[in-house]
């Protein structure tokens, strides 16, 4: 007996970013570069997240913060290394931290400094000074337990990772950020939601989520009598279906799943649809996360990263029963 299925890793092809910060850097080819592979997202809100108490240290050429989270008891407390491969610092480099803070009208001049929500790593050369990187908490976070950069943290740092999800979307089209730049809906959560918390504007709260496929493993097995043209098929990748129908069929299963309020179809009828994967006819569908990120909606969460293939899932079972599978 021929079985066919499909499971699908999702992860963040970039951190997640407030609306303030989307406004930042929508034309930044950079950032268009690392999610060109992103065609699903997730506009979710989650309390203001910044750095408190930083603290350049200068005798061992590292930076000492905390990481706060607005209603959240635990306190992140950081060292950032400068000296480490990727910001690619000589010896005799001298290195500018510069702050985006969240209340621009109270001057700090000296440390500690508090309240922020970014800051910036500049080098001085000889023909002047050069931008390195940029973190906000959620991405030097990512950057971290992707292990891209080296820092040191202590404390609950996945308590800061939970989102209620107001929509999920596609960008099959064009990219995300050419998608989200005008959109209606995304502009109808920042004039609509409340903050989370009091005395906070909407755009450092409300949050994209851009995500690509980390992975779709297909697994076909085949019986007696099986056709040898399509188990070469098999064997050679040759019938994996399109990237953009699994990104279409992805945003339905999510939609149905968490049913978010700003979303205008449900897709009650999926696993049956015309441009998702119903008529690849599937024995299995999976879609989870890789990142350990919580998404949480009004009948529950969705886990990630509980283990190195994801968390939760959602599960498609002859293209007929839906259901969320909980990881124990």
């Amino acid at each position: 007996m021929n079985r066919k299925s499909l499971l699908n890793q999702l992860e963040l092809a970039y951190s997640p970013l407030t609306a303030y910060e989307f406004a930042v850097v929508k034309d930044d080819k950079a950032i268009e570069r690392a999610l060109e592979k992103a065609s699903l997202y997730i506009i979710g809100q989650r309390p203001v997240i910044t750095f408190e108490n930083v603290i350049p240290d200068t005798s061992v050429y590292q930076l000492n913060f905390e990481i706060h989270q607005k209603g959240n008891p635990n306190i992140l407390k950081c060292k950032l290394p400068f000296d480490q491969e990727i910001f690619g610092l000589m010896a005799d480099n001298v290195v500018d931290v510069a702050f985006n803070y969240l209340d621009k009208t109270v001057k700090q001049v000296s440390p500690p400094f508090n309240n922020i929500h970014g800051f910036s790593l500049v080098k001085h050369k000889k023909e002047g000074k050069e931008f390195l990187i940029w973190f906000s908490p959620e991405k030097l976070l990512q950057n971290w337990w992707k292990e891209i950069i080296e820092c040191e943290i202590e404390g609950d740092w996945k308590s800061f990772l939970h989102y209620k999800v107001h929509y999920v979307g596609k960008a099959t089209k064009q990219s995300i950020l050419k998608r989200l730049t005008g959109h209606s809906t995304f502009q109808d959560i920042l004039s609509l939601e409340s903050p989370v918390t009091e005395k906070q504007l909407p755009a450092n709260e409300v949050v994209i989520l851009p995500f690509e496929f980390q992975d779709n493993l297909q697994i076909q097995s085949f019986g007696p009598g099986s056709d040898t043209k399509d188990m070469v098929a098999s064997l050679l990748g040759e019938n994996y279906p399109d990237q953009e129908k699994v990104f279409l069929d992805a945003e339905k299963a999510l939609i149905k799943a968490m049913q978010p309020s700003y979303n205008k179809e449900m897709f009650d009828n999926y696993p049956v649809s015309k441009d998702g994967l119903y008529n690849d006819n599937y024995d299995a569908i999976s879609y989870t996360f890789i990142d350990p990120i919580v998404l949480t909606y009004d009948e529950g969460t969705i886990r990630g990263g509980l283990t190195h293939i994801g968390g939760d899932a959602i599960l498609i079972l002859d293209n007929n029963e839906f259901k969320l599978v909980r990881h124990e």
